[in-house]
């Protein structure tokens, strides 16, 4: 059972690093498209620069044409990077009083260096006087014209008054002077309805406006790079989520810990109202040590499976033995088991361990829906073992390995008298060769005395 769960468990956090991993492939893909948008609309602007002649005026006024292609391309590209729906849009009319919408808004576009675009501004509004407050339209001027207004209004009246004409002090008191008269006029703040363009007046000349192309470009490059970094640190591991992971593990394993002491309980007969405070305590005991291990179980297979790299199945395998063997050295300690039954009681959790962590993910690839497949897997190989253990193995490990061990010690004895036989052997083929060698040596001996009677038989008839 304990196998089961805790692989359980390990699915549930393996489901989690997988959803981790899906979001960051969503994301990551969906950067791709974002790119790919951002660019284009960098693109349409290079693609109208491409063709001067194309452009809409003179040779002093096409920049004018130009600041607002970019304006309008290099804002959508902004947007469209970090996945936003792009608000700037061209007004196809060339004839009307809006050169392009922003959020809607009608926007008329003024690069003049006269006056800083205020001429222009006070122009285009004496011919169309409902711009403003009919059509709740706005001006944009370049970036760097509106940077000095704004910091020529910030001068108190003194410091305006001796603004040298070396520093265009000419220039800046009648500036601030027409920007106050429109403001009166038209009953406005100046920064409510003329805004900065992205772009200074000189990046939107001919000849330079393909730098300022490719200079946004690179920006957008680096927003891209920054936004897929996000992403990747998002989808690290985290220790919010590992204590997440953990808080679930514990309230999963203190429910079945409950359940399974409860069902104990009825086991032995007794019903709900029959229990005592003994029993009580005994439940909540079990089901406080089923919180505790499900939070270290949760906890370390997360950490485990993102820290170390492993699978979820094989995490929880380690745990799980690593629980069973802190169990059983405590056991031994005591000395409630032996030292035979802490290497058996071993063997078996290591065996069941094993089996059920791969099993489980073979369940979980066979079945792919979160925890269940694993669970599923899990259930089948423990039963599977079960069976075999109790047909071939007489009912569990220790007889297994007992067997073993009595095989071991018998034949153990049976090499002992197998080379005492042999020794034996060897012994008595000594002493026969022994022996047939002195037959042989008495035989020549008796061969001799024949032959020397005989010679001494001769000797004496010669006589």
């Amino acid at each position: 059972m304990e196998n089961i769960k805790n692989q359980g468990i390990g699915s549930f956090v393996g489901e989690i690093n997988q959803l981790r991993a899906k979001e960051l492939l969503s994301n990551l893909s969906n950067q791709d498209i974002n790119l790919e948008n951002a660019l284009y609309e960098l693109k349409k602007v290079r693609d109208v620069v491409a063709q001067p002649k194309n452009i809409q005026g003179n040779v002093n006024t096409k920049h004018g044409i130009i600041a607002e292609h970019a304006e309008i391309g290099f804002n959508n590209a902004d947007k469209l990077i970090v996945g936003k729906a792009s608000t700037h849009v061209k007004e196809p009319n060339l004839a009307s009083p809006i050169d392009y919408y922003k959020n809607g808004q009608p926007i008329q576009s003024k690069f003049v260096q006269k006056s800083l675009s205020i001429d222009s501004i006070n122009e285009h509004l004496a011919k169309y006087p409902d711009f403003l407050s009919g059509q709740g339209g706005a001006y944009n001027i370049p970036r760097d014209y509106y940077e000095k207004i704004q910091e020529w209004r910030n001068l108190s009246a003194g410091e305006l008054n001796n603004l040298p004409a070396s520093e265009s002090g000419d220039v800046a008191r009648d500036v601030v002077k027409k920007i106050k008269e429109f403001e009166k006029v038209n009953d406005v703040k100046f920064e409510d309805v003329v805004h900065p363009a992205q772009t200074a007046s000189d990046e939107v000349a001919l000849g330079k406006i393909e730098n300022t192309i490719g200079n946004k470009e690179q920006e957008i490059t680096e927003v891209d790079e920054a936004e897929r970094q996000k992403y990747e640190i998002k989808a690290r591991a985290s220790l919010k989520e590992g204590l997440k992971v953990a808080g679930i593990a514990a309230a999963i394993d203190g429910v079945l810990s409950f359940g399974m002491t409860v069902i104990s309980k009825f086991n032995q007969g007794k019903k709900l109202n029959e229990f005592t405070n003994d029993d009580w305590g005994d439940i909540f005991k079990e089901t406080g040590i089923g919180v505790v291990r499900g939070g270290i179980m949760g906890g370390s297979i997360y950490t485990l499976t993102n820290e170390a790299g492993m699978s979820a199945p094989i995490a929880a395998g380690i745990i799980t033995a690593t629980f069973g063997l802190v169990k059983q050295a405590i056991q031994l300690g005591k000395g409630n088991i032996s030292t035979d039954d802490f290497i058996y009681n071993v063997q078996q959790l290591a065996t069941e361990t094993a089996v059920s962590g791969v099993s489980a993910a073979i369940g979980q690839a066979l079945i792919p829906i979160p925890v269940v497949g694993a669970v599923v897997g899990s259930i089948v190989a423990t039963n599977v073992l079960g069976i075999i253990r109790d047909n071939f193995f007489g009912g569990s490990y220790y007889d297994l390995v007992n067997k073993a061990k009595y095989h071991n010690e018998l034949s153990s004895v049976y090499r002992f008298i197998t080379n005492s036989l042999e020794r034996s052997q060897q012994t008595f083929e000594d002493m026969v060769q022994t022996y047939v060698s002195q037959t042989e040596n008495y035989k020549a001996l008796q061969d001799q005395d024949a032959i020397n009677k005989s010679r001494l038989n001769k000797l004496l008839e010669s006589i």
